[in-house]
């Protein structure tokens, strides 16, 4: 006898690609029998993100990165802050985010393309592999489960108790830090929370 179907709805605007495939694939991971969890993704950055978010009425991330480029970091940080939608973003970019489903990862990088190279070697990808390319992305996707969520979320966190108090900058009451630096653990585990599934 079956209960009671459950569905979760959230509303994500992305960078781009990356991230549109990754909650594609987290949606397919949190299906049951009994529960569906949908992202209705858009890309829409840098772009009016208050226009894109206009109108829905369930839960809203904003999902952005660093990319070394302070200012529009700090624009859609503040947007979401004033449009009341969760801020899910990477520092330095998204890259982090996928290499911490595989392994710990706690230092600086300087360039954006830093994690290359890590990211090829933990999702076993060829040396030359271009990890931007849609079908590269699905095969690195398709090696993440629901276990490797949990303990990136659990990375996530432990780069941010790494912190020290002085080294954070804030802007309203959102505290962040140079890279490595994420709150997209944050959003991802409050999904997995309302889903029924423990960290």
């Amino acid at each position: 006898m079956g209960g009671k179907l459950i569905r979760r709805q959230y509303f994500c605007l992305c960078e781009g690609q990356q991230e549109e495939l990754y909650f594609a694939r987290l949606s397919k991971l949190l299906k049951t029998n009994i529960r569906q969890v949908k992202f209705t993704t858009k890309q829409g950055l840098p772009g009016n993100i208050d226009r894109h978010c206009r109108g829905i009425q369930y839960d809203k991330a904003i999902v952005f990165d660093h990319d070394g480029n302070p200012e529009a970091f700090l624009k859609a940080l503040n947007t979401c802050i004033k449009t009341k939608c969760a801020h899910a973003y990477s520092n330095r970019n998204f890259d982090l985010w996928l290499l911490l489903h595989k392994q710990s990862f706690t230092g600086y990088v300087s360039e954006n393309s830093a994690y290359v190279n890590m990211i090829r070697s933990v999702f076993n990808l060829d040396s030359e592999a271009d990890i931007k390319k849609e079908a590269v992305q699905k095969r690195l996707l398709e090696q993440i489960s629901l276990t490797d969520v949990k303990k990136a979320i659990c990375h996530a966190k432990r780069i941010r108790e790494l912190k020290l108090p002085g080294d954070g900058k804030r802007l309203g009451t959102t505290t962040y830090y140079d890279n490595p630096d994420l709150s997209i653990h944050e959003f991802i585990e409050k999904v997995l929370s309302e889903c029924g599934e423990t960290i």
